[in-house]
Order: C-alpha cells, then sequence, then structure tokens
C-alpha cells in the first residue's frame, strides 16, 4: 500500500479543492463561512489549528 503524502501547506485553497476534486466552497472557515479560494492552507492552519483542519479536507466529492 502506498504511503499517503501529506498535503502542502503552501497550497491555494482553491487549488486544494480541484486537487482532491471537492466542489468550490467545499473547505470553510470554522464559522462556517466560505474561505477564500487564494488563501493558503498554511495559514488557515495557523489561524484555526490542526484539529480544526481536519473537518476542512474530508468533504464531499463533487457531483457532475
Amino acid at each position: 500500500m502506498a504511503k499517503q503524502r501529506r498535503v502542502r501547506k503552501d497550497i491555494q485553497v482553491g487549488n486544494l479543492e480541484k486537487k482532491k476534486d471537492f466542489a468550490p466552497g467545499t473547505i470553510r472557515n470554522t464559522d462556517g463561512s466560505d474561505s477564500r479560494s487564494d488563501k493558503e492552507l498554511g495559514n488557515l492552519r495557523d489561524e484555526y489549528g490542526e484539529q480544526a483542519m481536519e473537518g476542512m479536507l474530508t468533504g464531499p466529492p463533487k457531483e457532475d
């Protein structure tokens, strides 16, 4: 089984949503608002912590 790589912290939210095949707006702030697509993942981790990020990155896949 292949080892899963960690997502780089300098990736932008919009690019991560495309890479993980999430619908646009899936990654949200902890207050429920949509996070900006040009914000870097490392900045979200700094603001909300690693525990809050777990829920943000396991969004539903986008429907066709």
